[in-house]
């Protein structure tokens, strides 16, 4: 049993780690939970003292989906929160969930 989650925790950080090579720019910042098994949630996000562009945000949710078609050869779904968060030194957060299928890379990746 370890050594499965063990085999997923490695699976997960490799696919962040080309997650944040392809992603991470103009202080967005992503991440990868990979649970359960079948579904990879791929994250991108960004906190920032003033409003987030509409721009800024095209910008990183093409990069985070251009991320998810290549690593996965499928198509994610993409929820968007925002939100400002008051007395913060950078209150305004957004958000992008990408929930992406993740069954046969992750066999690749396990083989």
């Amino acid at each position: 049993m370890m050594e499965n989650i063990e085999k997923m925790a490695r699976i997960e950080r490799e696919i962040e780690k080309r997650m944040e090579a392809a992603c991470e720019k103009d202080g967005w910042v992503a991440s990868v939970a990979m649970y359960p098994i079948n579904a990879a949630s791929l994250i991108i996000e960004k906190f920032d003292e003033l409003p987030v562009t509409a721009d800024d945000a095209e910008a990183a949710m093409q990069r985070a989906l251009q991320f998810a078609k290549d690593e996965f050869g499928t198509d994610a779904t993409v929820e968007r929160d925002d939100e400002r968060i008051p007395n913060t030194r950078a209150p305004y957060h957004v958000r992008f969930h990408l929930k992406v299928d993740g069954t046969s890379r992750v066999a690749e990746l396990a083989a």
